[in-house]
This record gives structure tokens, C-alpha cells and sequence, in this order.
């Protein structure tokens, strides 16, 4: 299962040996929230900036690594098939407090442009099934994300 992952991810064996477990987790999120981005067919300039300040916040990272990563995500999304895989990566690795966060991310990413749209919702609603979180936590997560009026 790990080796799909990485090849989708282009994470190879070489790299694999240099690079620790957090890494191809960080990657795995990140292409998650770059799909987010992706959802409605529309990359804003706003959706770009929260998507790396969300990374960069949660991961704790410099502009080089950020930039690093954001471009290994972009080419797991354009070969991502099915979120199935990094889900389940996610589901083996991740505590439910973390996959929580997962979707709070994407839900974060989601009002970045003021348009909630509803592919963005399917799939952060698909991904937090696979993920095993309820439909109570699905929309308080969502709720958490929404903008102060």
C-alpha cells in the first residue's frame, strides 16, 4: 500500500530511505488540500495563500520546505486517481484528533474565496467518510472553518 502512495506521490525508494514517515504524511495531506483547491475548477489567487498558510502553520515550515512540498502535492493530485489511498495512509498513521484536523484544513480552505461550492463539499464529505468522521464532527469541523460575520 505504501508503495502506490509513494509512486503516486513520486516519492521514490531512494528518497524513501532519506525521508521519514512525517514527510509522506505531510505530502499525503497537502495533495488532499490541494484537490480542495482544484474541487471547483477555479484556483483562486486567495485559495493559493490560506492553502499555504494552513501548511505552513500547521506543519511549521520555511518557504523553501513549503515550497517543496506544495510541489510534490501538486503532482500527487495531477496523478491522483482516487482519494482512497492517501485516506487510507491517513487512517493507518493519523490519530482521529489529526483526521479531524484533516478536515477542518479543508474546510479552511473552502471559505478562503467567500464560495462555498458544492464539489468542495462532496469531496471533503468523501473524505471524511473514509476517514471515519461522523457527520456530527463533519459539520462542526465545518462550522469551526466559516468566516466571522
Amino acid at each position: 500500500m505504501k508503495k502506490i502512495l509513494l509512486k503516486i506521490l513520486q516519492i521514490n525508494r531512494i528518497e524513501v530511505q532519506t525521508v521519514d514517515m512525517d514527510h509522506v504524511l505531510r505530502v499525503a495531506t497537502a495533495t488532499l488540500l490541494v484537490e480542495v483547491v482544484r474541487a471547483d475548477f477555479i484556483v483562486q489567487p486567495s485559495e493559493l495563500l490560506r492553502l499555504r498558510s494552513i501548511l505552513r502553520r500547521q506543519f511549521e515550515l520555511a518557504e523553501e520546505e513549503l515550497d517543496a512540498l506544495l510541489e510534490q502535492a501538486e503532482q500527487g493530485a495531477d496523478r491522483m486517481v482516487s482519494t482512497q489511498h492517501i485516506t487510507r495512509l491517513l487512517n493507518e498513521n493519523f490519530d482521529h484528533a489529526m483526521k479531524l484536523r484533516v478536515i477542518e484544513m479543508m474546510w479552511e480552505l473552502v471559505y478562503a474565496d467567500a464560495d462555498k461550492n458544492h464539489y468542495e463539499e462532496h469531496l471533503i464529505r468523501q473524505v471524511a467518510e473514509l476517514l471515519y468522521i461522523s457527520h456530527a464532527e463533519f459539520i462542526r469541523a465545518r462550522h469551526r472553518a466559516e468566516p466571522d460575520e
